[in-house]
């Protein structure tokens, strides 16, 4: 029987011609090619589970083959329709391996340009020419002085702007393909047990034979078009195994003062000035923050599991805006951090907030932040390197505050510094809304360890 051998333009055939289980007499079929550019190779079907075309034989499944469950009552017309899907896409990656016939060739036309015809004002980073004035102190380190620069990127290159039509070019490869087409769909419900029976079947025939040879009837095909269920990889013991993702986050801190001479070391610490009788207090959109602790905000922040291969789920829940009351003693920055998968855990070091204190220097005010620390900070790249200068936009790495886990209690055993974020550091001075506080006020209004309250962020800083 020599079937009509036509062309059809046919992309994505991924079932491979494995071979079939023999579990009926195989009625002998044929089947033309579909399409309508006459093909130069002529077919005829030997047997029943093969096809001879282009001087080649290639495996010519038979659907009677694959009844991968019952062919009587409720069941069977899944199973009759899954079998129809598994000659097909096995008589197409025959077809497919004789090669492609012909090309497909689609041209979409497309705006684009040359020249700086977009652009974006955004404050300048380390890769940047600082053109500003800058110094050099007693540490031999060169400082930018004043705010981060205002940096104007063009793209999509240099130059005046020029606009023009341009032709995208895509060609498919033309392959035979059997027909007719299956007319029947399949869901996820009903594939559950063509799957089940599928996998003991592979199961039962690769133990049985030490090496598989191409057209063995007793071998079962994948039900490809059958939508499988999606796997399970959720941790059950994800809170002993989590780590935190946090969002943006700002510390809201007291600022230290010390006296002497900044090379000399010399300085002393000096008190802050209260603002009334007890702790200082200040005001933050309505959240009452108190001395001496200070205040780490977040704008969300979840755990999730440490599992890397598999998506493990979540522990606990999603929190927004929350701010957490911590000793000043208690929070930890690292240098040299790299958040990520497989992160390198920085050096920790605890916090300095003197280090902060703004220094006037020439015209300008800045804080001194030395090198070292500025170097191991989250604005150079790769965990510490890359930045030339000590620039105003030093964002430390901060270890996720133990007090944390009052937020939320399943956080117990999240691990704290496998993923942190660099945070904005906010004084609580002037710009801010103050009150005095007087000794019976402060008594009251000394803050537990944590505030759940709205987060809060920085404001992000505008270039001058």
């Amino acid at each position: 029987m020599v079937p009509a051998i036509y062309l059809l333009v046919f992309v994505g055939v991924s079932a491979k011609p494995v071979a079939p289980r023999q579990n009926a007499t195989a009625t002998p079929t044929t089947s033309i090619l579909q399409g309508t550019v006459a093909d130069s190779c002529t077919a005829s079907s030997t047997d029943s589970q093969w096809l001879s075309i282009c001087d080649t034989t290639i495996f010519w499944p038979t659907s009677t083959n694959y009844f991968y469950g019952p062919t009587i009552g409720p069941k069977a017309s899944a199973v009759s329709c899954n079998a129809e899907w598994v000659e097909y896409q096995g008589r197409a990656s025959g077809l497919e391996s004789l090669g492609a016939t012909s090309t497909s060739t689609l041209f979409s036309p497309y705006v684009t340009s040359t020249g700086a015809c977009r652009s974006e004002i955004r404050g300048e980073e380390l890769h940047d020419i600082h053109t500003g004035p800058v110094t050099t102190l007693c540490d031999g380190v060169t400082r930018a002085l004043g705010p981060r620069e205002s940096i104007t990127h063009y793209w999509p290159g240099t130059g005046p702007c020029s606009s023009f039509t341009a032709t995208e070019t895509s060609t498919t490869l033309v392959y035979r393909s059997p027909s007719p087409t299956p007319g029947c769909e399949l869901n996820t419900q009903d594939c559950i047990p063509i799957w089940e029976t599928y996998t003991s079947l592979r199961d039962a025939y690769q133990s049985s034979v030490t090496t598989q040879i191409p057209g063995d009837i007793n071998s079962p095909i994948r039900p490809e078009s059958c939508p499988s269920t999606t796997r399970n990889y959720t941790d059950p013991n994800v809170c002993n195994n989590c780590h935190y993702l946090p969002a943006t986050a700002t510390v809201f801190y007291w600022p230290v003062i010390t006296s002497g001479a900044l090379c000399l070391q010399n300085g002393s610490t000096v008190p802050a000035t209260p603002t009334g009788n007890g702790p200082n207090t200040a005001v933050v959109d309505g959240n009452t923050f108190v001395s001496p602790n200070v205040y780490v905000s977040f704008t969300s922040i979840y755990a999730w599991s440490n599992q890397r291969a598999h998506n493990g789920g979540p522990c606990g829940g999603d929190h927004k805006n929350v701010i957490i009351s911590v000793e000043p003693d208690a929070i930890t920055s690292y240098r040299n951090h790299i958040n990520g998968k497989y992160p390198r855990i920085g050096t920790a070091y605890p916090f300095n907030f003197a280090e902060y204190q703004e220094h006037q220097v020439g015209n300008y005010t800045m804080s001194l932040i030395p090198w070292e620390q500025y170097l191991g900070g989250s604005q150079c790249v790769s965990g510490g390197g890359g930045c030339s200068m000590i620039r105003d936009d030093y964002l430390p790495w901060v270890e996720i505050p133990d007090a944390m886990t009052q937020i939320d209690p399943l956080w117990t055993a999240c691990h704290r510094s496998w993923y942190i974020p660099p945070v904005s550091m906010v004084p609580l001075v002037g710009g801010l809304e103050s009150r005095p506080t007087n000794t019976a006020e402060a008594s009251s209004s000394l803050a537990p360890p944590v505030l759940p309250v709205s987060g809060l962020a920085a404001p992000t800083p505008q270039p001058t």
